[in-house]
């Protein structure tokens, strides 16, 4: 996360707060008609009570972290990203109960506790790091070049081993339905058209219409499996948690082809890589 910040000049930060509408787009893309459409998905596959709890409860979380490392790999708008990240976050803390009201009514009468605390400190998490990076990149100019090369390897190893450990915890993710696995592996897919396609007909940029493409679709799921297991009992919970740990494997292997295919695109342009720009001014800038 310091790596993204060294990314982020405090100008354009700025510039992103006075001209909110991309992420307000973003906003509503990600809270109302993403969950709309998970609960297609839900009732489509006529999943049972237990995973279509785990998939609604996905569908109504924020957006996590890892979204702002992809943007920062498919060169997107790594501010736009961080400020839809933060106000996701934040906003969640009344955005979740809502829908969650509006969407599992029928599939579980549960009283939920919404870990407000969790989130809180899930919205620190992230600031923290990134306002370090950016004062770095104000203060020692070369110093954050340096930050950004090995924080974007650090960031792509994290993922990888993330993603084995879960292998290793939850064998049992793999004896789960065909239903399960098609409907986890589909929901990471509709989030990046709801991003695009919504973010393309507001009239964003191609940089803005990855980016909240990549928000919509990428969900905390380390907060949905929190909000489970304090909601639940054990033997409930253990079902519940299923989906979204499946989502999390198809979720990290769908973004990463998607950051692949990015790249590819970049170099078939024959156009200097934007993340090679803002390096190369990173690099030449003065104190």
């Amino acid at each position: 996360m310091m790596s993204l910040g060294c990314t982020i000049e405090l100008d354009k930060l700025v510039q992103q707060i006075k001209k909110p509408l991309p992420a307000l787009i973003g906003m509503a893309l990600q809270f109302i008609v993403y969950p709309l459409v998970v609960f297609g998905l839900v009732h489509a596959f006529q999943l049972n009570q237990y995973n279509a709890l785990g998939m609604l409860l996905l569908g109504t979380c924020p957006g996590g972290s890892l979204s702002n490392l992809i943007t920062y790999w498919c060169s997107g708008d790594v501010v736009l990203s961080v400020c839809m990240t933060s106000l996701a976050t934040t906003l969640a803390i009344g955005m979740m109960p809502l829908n969650l009201y509006i969407y599992s009514s029928s599939f579980s009468t549960h009283c939920l506790t919404i870990p407000y605390v969790k989130i809180a400190s899930g919205l620190v998490l992230i600031l923290i790091p990134v306002s370090v990076g950016m004062l770095i990149l104000r203060k020692l100019p070369k110093v954050a070049a340096i930050v950004v090369n090995i924080g974007g390897g650090i960031g792509f190893l994290f993922i990888l081993l993330v993603t084995g450990i879960n292998f290793y915890i939850y064998p049992q993710m793999f004896d789960a339905g065909w239903k399960l696995w098609c409907s986890a592996a589909l929901m990471p897919i509709f989030g990046l058209l709801i991003g695009y396609l919504g973010a393309w007909a507001s009239c964003l940029t191609r940089n803005q219409c990855r980016t909240v493409a990549i928000e919509v679709s990428s969900q905390n799921v380390a907060l949905c499996l929190t909000l489970i297991f304090v909601s639940f009992k054990l033997e409930e919970s253990t079902k519940i948690a299923m989906f979204p740990l499946i989502f999390g494997m198809f979720n990290v292997t769908i973004l990463v082809i998607f950051t692949i295919i990015c790249r590819i695109a970049f170099l078939l342009s024959k156009k200097k890589d934007p993340i090679e720009k803002q390096e190369n001014v990173i690099e030449n800038s003065k104190l």
